[in-house]
C-alpha cells in the first residue's frame, strides 16, 4: 500500500516539476522518508538521482515546447557547482534530524514566496547586474548540495528577475539547472550510493510520465492557480516535518 502511495505521489512530483520548473525534491524527500521510510541521507540520494533524471528528460522535452535558455542557464549552473559541491560535503557531518529540520524551514520559506509571487508581473527583459545571478546561483548551489534539492522554485525568479527571461523559458532553464545541480550534488555523495536501487526503478517510470505530461501541459494551462495550490501543500508539508523533527531533536 505504501508503495502505491509513493508511486502516485512521485507522479504528482514529476507533474509539478515538468508543469512549474520546480518543487521535485521538497516533494521527493518527505515522499521517500515519510511513506517508504528510507533513511534521511539514502533519501537524499536517491531523490538526487530521480529528479535529476526527470529534470533532465525535461530539459530535452521543454527545447521541443518551448525556448531554453542553455547559455544563461549554464552560467548559473557555473557560479553555483563549487558551492553545490561544498554543500554536500557539509551535510555529511550533519544529522538526519538537523537536516529534515533546515528541510522544513526551507519549504516554509519557499511555500510562502509562491503564494505571493505575482508570476505575471515578471517576464521583464533588460540588462541585469550579473553580482545578484551570481550570488542567487552560489545559493541554490549551496542548498541544493547541502538539502539534497534541485532549487527550482529559487531558480526560476532568480532567472526571471536577474536575467530577464520570460517565464516559459525559465521554467526549461530551471530544469536545465536542476540536472546540473543534481549532479554535482550527486557527485558529492558518491560515497553514499549503496541505495535501494529496485525501489528507484519503481519509481523512475511515473515521475517520466508525469514530467512529460507537465511539459506538455505549460502551453494550455495556467500554472499560477497549481503554484499558489502547491505554496499551501509546500508549507503544510514543512509545519509538519519541523513540529515532527524538532519534537525528537528536544529530547535528545
Amino acid at each position: 500500500m505504501h508503495l502505491w502511495l509513493a508511486v502516485f505521489l512521485i507522479g504528482v512530483m514529476g507533474l509539478i516539476l515538468g508543469l512549474l520548473g520546480g518543487g521535485g525534491s521538497m516533494l521527493a524527500v518527505p515522499i521517500l522518508v515519510y511513506v517508504l521510510g528510507v533513511e534521511a541521507h539514502a533519501a537524499i540520494v536517491l531523490a538526487l538521482i530521480l529528479v535529476g533524471g526527470t529534470a533532465l528528460v525535461g530539459t530535452l522535452l521543454c527545447q521541443k515546447h518551448c525556448h531554453v535558455a542553455w547559455k544563461e542557464g549554464l552560467l548559473f549552473v557555473a557560479f553555483g557547482a563549487p558551492l553545490n559541491f561544498l554543500g554536500a560535503q557539509v551535510s555529511r557531518h550533519v544529522s538526519a534530524g538537523l537536516l529534515l529540520l533546515l528541510f522544513g524551514v526551507l519549504m516554509l520559506f519557499s511555500g510562502t514566496a509562491m503564494l505571493f509571487r505575482r508570476s505575471d508581473r515578471k517576464d521583464l527583459v533588460g540588462r541585469r547586474s550579473i553580482w545578484p545571478v551570481i550570488v542567487s546561483g552560489a545559493a541554490v548551489g549551496f542548498l541544493a548540495g547541502f538539502l539534497g534539492i534541485g532549487g527550482g522554485f529559487l531558480i526560476v525568479p532568480s532567472l526571471v528577475l536577474f536575467l530577464g527571461l520570460p517565464m516559459t523559458s525559465a521554467t526549461g532553464t530551471s530544469l536545465l539547472v536542476i540536472t546540473a545541480n543534481s549532479a554535482v550534488a550527486l557527485f558529492g555523495h558518491r560515497h553514499d550510493l549503496n541505495v535501494g536501487w529496485v525501489l528507484l526503478l519503481e519509481l523512475v517510470p511515473p515521475a517520466l510520465v508525469a514530467a512529460y505530461l507537465g511539459v506538455r501541459l505549460t502551453r494550455k494551462l495556467s500554472a499560477r492557480l497549481l503554484r499558489k495550490i502547491f505554496g499551501v501543500v509546500v508549507i503544510l508539508l514543512g509545519v509538519f516535518i519541523i513540529a515532527n523533527n524538532a519534537a525528537a531533536l528536544y529530547k535528545h
